[in-house]
């Protein structure tokens, strides 16, 4: 079998690569007028276009990119190697040493990236670049999981956090860029290269190589945030779909909202939400520093703060009536709440006053309207105190909060403690990600004579694997070598269109390999998805 020819599934289908866009300094741009790269090992800068050599280095020298008149031209120090170049443009390493980009700074280090940097042209912006890391999923996710969760969060936490990171490399709830696959930034989830690696996030990593998340043969989207309050929130009360004005959206059965001590209250009313939040209840988030919060406003501040802010927002269809730059709110006269998700987040906010009454939906237009001290409210799980004078006159604003972040999904602080507190990775994803399995990541096999094999490598370390086949289309036969053991498997003996394979006699502790063999024969154009599980649903 050495000569066999078996491309990987994932994100790129024959490398298994994820492409991500690098930000500037300060995270607010994806795009550069200029870059310059280097490394202290050899490289090589490749026109991809039509696969020409464009300049060698053999380390320590610095190449900018620089967009002029339209085109990228490349210097060495000051003096021009290439000109007239539209790209993409692959600076590529010849050894282990990383690329460096001059003067990128992450988590006060300088910015150094395994794998290849393209530098493409904007496809909007004729004088701008972008600056693209393409590496392997597994490296990459060594450069996000100890920026997104701290190591003292514990290793079962780590675990949990590197499935649902590469869940969501895969699956993002939206994709906005042409150019790469991801940002690095928490627009997408935080990348800061290799610089910032650790050994136990690179442990959690290893040790659950090639496992997502998955809910009814799918992948799952695997939000995640820092603190939810106490109790996490459901997908559709948070979110829209990318593109719609509908809110609430459609509900994601996994992403249902959750307290962390049962028999805690549904919280989607006032007295229930006040209750919660003016309190600090028993929680797996108790460590948190946003687990309870307050913010005040003075009504002359916040008449300001809602005359800017209504108008900023109002372009996202979120704020109701329209309110122009033109308009005035006058005199606040009332804040409240008019609707609630499951954990008491705000949904809908009545904003009375005395030129008018508006309304805003959506917690993350609601955080950005409601800002103070120049951020956003850490969370939309909030109560309001309505303060005035003898006279009946609004005085103050004081906002009871819990949570920093969306609050649906994983809480990266309630994974802390249940990992401290003996749960393990599995326990804590299914905790917060209803009746998932975890295992490989499901690929489709459709038989044709020019259909390559198709490999994957999965950790595990309970003795389980599952092989899962949805075989609808009634194929014959499905031929796969795990572990270098060849395992065919008569389709056409089973009635049912899932089928289940125990492969327990086939795996090791440890990393495994199975390849899936194209169904062959005279069955064209048909297909059967399949993966591994190796953790059923709870």
């Amino acid at each position: 079998m050495s000569s066999l020819k078996a491309q990987s599934s994932g994100i790129d289908e024959n490398m298994n690569l994820i492409k991500v866009g690098i930000s500037t300094n300060d995270f607010s741009q994806l795009e550069y007028n200029q870059v310059s790269i280097t490394s202290k090992g050899p490289f090589e800068i490749i026109n991809k276009r039509d696969n020409t050599l464009l300049a060698i280095s053999n380390g320590n020298e610095v190449f900018t990119f620089k967009v002029i008149d339209d085109d990228i031209n490349i210097y060495k120090d000051k003096t021009q190697v290439a000109e007239y170049l539209f790209g993409p443009i692959g600076i590529i390493p010849q050894g282990t040493n990383p690329l460096e980009i001059v003067g990128l700074k992450r988590a006060g280090k300088s910015a150094l990236y395994k794998g290849e940097i393209e530098i493409v042209k904007s496809p909007v912006k004729d004088d701008k670049l972008s600056v693209v890391n393409i590496l392997p999923l597994e490296e990459y996710l060594k450069g996000v999981v100890p920026n997104e969760m701290p190591s003292k969060f514990g290793l079962e936490a780590l675990k949990a956090q590197a499935v649902a990171a590469r869940n969501y490399a895969i699956k993002p709830r939206v994709k906005s860029y042409s150019q790469f696959d991801i940002c690095d930034s928490v627009a997408c989830q935080v990348y800061f290269g290799c610089n910032t690696e650790t050994p136990k996030a690179n442990q959690a990593i290893d040790e659950t190589k090639g496992l997502v998340g998955i809910y009814n043969d799918e992948l799952i989207l695997a939000l995640y945030s820092s603190t939810a309050g106490g109790y996490t929130e459901s997908y559709e009360n948070a979110f829209t779909e990318t593109g719609s004005k509908s809110f609430p959206s459609s509900p994601k059965p996994y992403l249902k909202g959750k307290p962390d001590i049962d028999g805690t209250p549904i919280l989607d009313n006032e007295e229930n939400a006040r209750s919660f939040y003016t309190a600090t209840p028993a929680s797996y988030e108790a460590d948190s520093g946003y687990f309870r919060w307050t913010r005040y406003w003075s009504e002359p501040e916040l008449e300001v703060l809602l005359n800017k802010n209504l108008s900023k927002y109002n372009p996202s269809g979120f704020v109701s009536p329209y309110f122009s730059k033109n308009m005035t709110t006058g005199a606040i006269k009332k804040i409240e709440v008019l609707e609630r998700g499951v954990s008491g987040k705000a949904m809908i906010v009545r904003i009375a006053a005395a030129n008018g009454i508006w309304t805003v939906k959506k917690e993350l237009i609601i955080r950005k309207i409601f800002e103070n001290s120049g951020k956003m409210m850490p969370s939309a799980n909030v109560v309001f105190d309505n303060v005035t004078d003898s006279n009946g006159n609004l005085e103050k604003v004081v906002a009871y909060g819990g949570g920093l972040g969306h609050g649906v999904g994983m809480s990266q602080f309630g994974a802390s403690y249940m990992s401290k507190n003996n749960y393990t990775f599995d326990q804590i994803l299914q905790h917060y990600y209803d009746k998932i399995s975890i295992g490989t990541s499901p690929i489709k096999l459709t038989a044709s004579p020019v259909s390559e094999a198709v490999c994957q490598q999965y950790y595990t370390n309970n003795g389980k694997s599952e092989l899962v086949i949805d075989n609808s289309q009634r194929l014959n036969s499905l031929k796969i070598l795990i572990n270098s053991n060849e395992v065919n498997i008569p389709l056409k003996n089973y009635d049912q269109d899932k089928i289940r394979i125990d492969l327990q006699n086939y795996v090791k502790e440890g990393v495994n390999d199975i390849i899936y063999f194209p169904p062959k024969g005279d069955e064209d154009g048909k297909s059967i998805k399949a993966w591994i599980e190796v953790y059923t649903p709870n």
